[in-house]
Parts: structure tokens; sequence; C-alpha cells
């Protein structure tokens, strides 16, 4: 079981990411993947997916601004699959731009939060998106 799936193609902010998360109290397991494509093809379990059945995360993290796929991409794809039509998705954005929040909504996401821009200010977010995402939140992928 995974517990986070984090798509993010920029490395600084998955360099970030994965620090915050390795320091974690609780331990979390996690993936990053940095390519709007491979994301799809995770979620979808096809490609390189296909064969190893990607284990569907408790939840999906997600920046806009990706190469090849955006993240409203990713979202509408999400939601028209089975497999994960409910599963929780985070968008993780520096955009605070009001149609990126509602076009994110209006397609299925469950949350949209703004990067912080301290690394400081990203853990707390970070613990505190994880505490209730994975922890308090009850998810049923099915």
């Amino acid at each position: 079981m995974l517990d986070l799936l984090y798509v993010e193609d920029n490395p600084d902010d998955a360099d970030v990411f994965g620090r915050v998360m390795r320091k974690m109290e609780k331990t979390i397991s996690y993936k990053v993947i940095n390519v709007g494509s491979e994301a799809l093809d995770y979620l979808s379990a096809e490609g390189k997916y296909q064969t190893e059945t990607a284990p569907l995360p408790k939840l999906l993290l997600l920046d806009l601004d990706l190469s090849e796929y955006s993240g409203f991409d990713i979202i509408e794809r999400a939601r028209s699959l089975s497999r994960t039509r409910l599963l929780p998705i985070v968008v993780f954005s520096t955009s605070d731009n009001p149609q990126d929040i509602s076009q994110s909504f209006q397609l299925g996401a469950n949350a949209y939060v703004v990067k912080p821009g301290t690394y400081q200010s990203i853990g707390q977010l970070l613990r505190r998106l994880c505490d209730f995402w994975l922890i308090d939140n009850n998810v049923v992928n099915a």
C-alpha cells in the first residue's frame, strides 16, 4: 500500500517534499512522479505500470503546472477511471489564481492548497495534510 503519490516536475519542490517526508514522525510511504504522462500511466495502471499493478495511493498530491499533461488533465482522467474515481486529490500549487482553484474543484479535486514560500511552512503544511488525509480521514478506494 502506498500512502501518497506526489506529481511534481520541479526538482527543487520534489527535493523539499522528500526532505520533509523523511523527517516526519510517522513513516509515510510515498512516490514522486515528475512527468504528467507517467502519472497518468500510474493512475490507470498502463504502460510500464501495467504489469506491476501500481498500488493505488491513499492520497494524490498534485502540482498543476506539469510537462506534457497539466494537473487539470490528471484530475479529469483520474475522475473518469473506476480505479481512481474516489481517490482523494489535493492540488498543491504555487498558483492562487481563482480560475485555477475553481477549475480544479469543477474537475473533481477534493482540496486546493497554495504552496507556502519557506521550507518551514511547507513542512508544517505537509504534516497537517498528511495528518488529515492519511490518518484522520477515512478513505475508501473502490
